[in-house]
């Protein structure tokens, strides 16, 4: 945490995702994300909302000045966490955004519970997700992603996270009408990033490797553990019925999905597949493999 001063104000500045801790701070936060993400800002007025948005401050309320924009510019080049630089082989540079979220800073919304995800210090995720809302939620952002990269379109965007926000805070008995006036412009855009960061998270799990480590085949391609094809290949390796696998917490559903990996690993081997038959069959890297490998065959 960086701590700043200006004016007669002093502030705490995250230099982290995990140290945006503050619902409205982060509500503000993905905002300047969404406009930036739907082409409504360019790169430098997202740095400069951004900054706005984690001091807290409205923009259009500000007397301009010299000194006051360059204190903003100073404070932008700390706010480096929610974004990266990549250098292109042109020479140009691409900016995109950058999250990941250990916590569900948005519980409930409009009085509406939606679901649980708590990590605490020593690392230990206390969830309610649930797998039927993990493969619908996924389907959605997948969606949500591929119409974004055909037309920037905010309405469309928002049509998308409405149906997201849905997924995620079921209405106990569900009212059209009464979701249009429950959930804001704000909250579908905070839902949509707060999800998407817990996802990061997961993918970046040492204990998920075998499902989000993509080998050389599946580069560009949708997640093998996004679709309800998993839930049904659960099922059919008799890990239950349809309705009791959906139900199964996020962290228990992935490992499931682990231990079917390792299964099928252990499977090819007995029939005398390599290791790299096995990890080109699996679409998986060779080092991915070995470690469940019992004997290497020359």
């Amino acid at each position: 945490m960086n701590r700043v001063t200006l004016g007669s104000r002093t502030y705490d500045i995250p230099a982290r995702w995990s140290e945006v801790t503050d619902r409205a701070q982060f509500i503000r936060i993905c905002g300047a994300l969404f406009d930036f993400e739907t082409g409504f800002s360019d790169f430098e007025e997202f740095r400069l909302k951004l900054t706005l948005a984690v001091l807290g401050l409205d923009g259009k309320r500000m007397k301009e000045s010299d000194i006051l924009f360059e204190n903003l510019f100073r404070i932008s080049e700390l706010l480096t966490f929610p974004y990266e630089v990549t250098e292109n082989a042109d020479g140009s540079r691409t900016a995109n955004v950058r999250i990941r979220m250990t916590e569900n800073l948005l519980p409930e919304i409009g009085g509406v519970k939606g679901y649980q995800y708590h990590t605490t210090p020593a690392g230990v995720v206390d969830t309610d997700l649930t797998a039927g809302q993990y493969t619908d939620a996924l389907e959605l952002l997948h969606l949500y992603g591929a119409r974004m990269r055909q037309s920037r379109n905010a309405d469309t965007a928002l049509e998308i996270l409405l149906r997201l926000v849905q997924t995620l805070y079921p209405l106990p008995k569900p009212d059209y009408s009464k979701e249009l006036t429950t959930f804001s412009r704000e909250d579908k855009i905070a839902v949509f990033y707060n999800y998407r960061g817990i996802m990061e998270t997961l993918r970046t799990d040492p204990d998920y490797d075998l499902l989000f480590r993509r080998g050389e085949s599946r580069q560009g391609g949708p997640s093998p553990v996004g679709s309800q094809g998993a839930v049904f290949a659960l099922s059919k390796a008799g890990f239950g019925d349809i309705g009791q696998i959906r139900s199964l917490d996020i962290h228990t559903f992935l490992s499931a999905m682990v231990q079917q990996t390792v299964d099928s690993i252990h499977t090819l081997q007995g029939a005398r597949m390599k290791p790299g038959q096995i990890a080109d069959k699996l679409n998986l890297t060779l080092d991915q493999i070995l470690p469940f490998v019992t004997v290497i065959e020359e």
